[in-house]
């Protein structure tokens, strides 16, 4: 039965990291309020034999008149280059921003996996610890 606190331990490690993710996600949706229309000026494709292809987007938009660039932003398929992306940024400082496409984390989902992850790795490692013992 050590197996299930193999899988708790695991468990626990990724429902930790994603309690510690969910409030940072939130700052940055709470600072990037402002929005922009972004387009692709280059990428580059690279590869790597266990992460596969990478591709680092350059972007560029336009924040309050000035002409501004979101560099090296880390994707797992190809840009559009015709395509218009939405970046959000942060108005007091619009190098502090993302590509709204790219950004599927929820705070709220963040926490709540977390937290069910978290509470079930407990119960696995208690069970695997117990078992064990016996």
């Amino acid at each position: 039965m050590y197996y299930l606190a193999v899988f708790g331990y695991t468990f626990l490690i990724i429902g930790v990291a994603l309690l510690i993710m969910a409030p940072i996600q939130a700052a940055q949706n709470k600072r990037r309020t402002a929005e922009a229309e972004a387009y692709v000026t280059e990428y580059r494709k690279t590869y790597a034999r266990k992460r596969g292809t990478t591709y680092y987007i350059n972007f560029e938009f336009k924040a309050d008149g000035e002409k501004q660039e979101l560099k090296n932003v880390k994707w797992q398929l190809p840009p559009e280059e015709s395509k218009t992306y939405t970046v959000c940024y942060n108005p007091a400082k619009p190098k502090d921003a993302h590509i709204k496409e790219f950004r599927a984390a929820n705070p709220k989902l963040f926490l709540m996996i977390g937290a069910v992850l978290t509470v079930v790795a407990v119960i696995l490692v208690a069970v695997g610890t117990k078992g064990g013992v016996a």
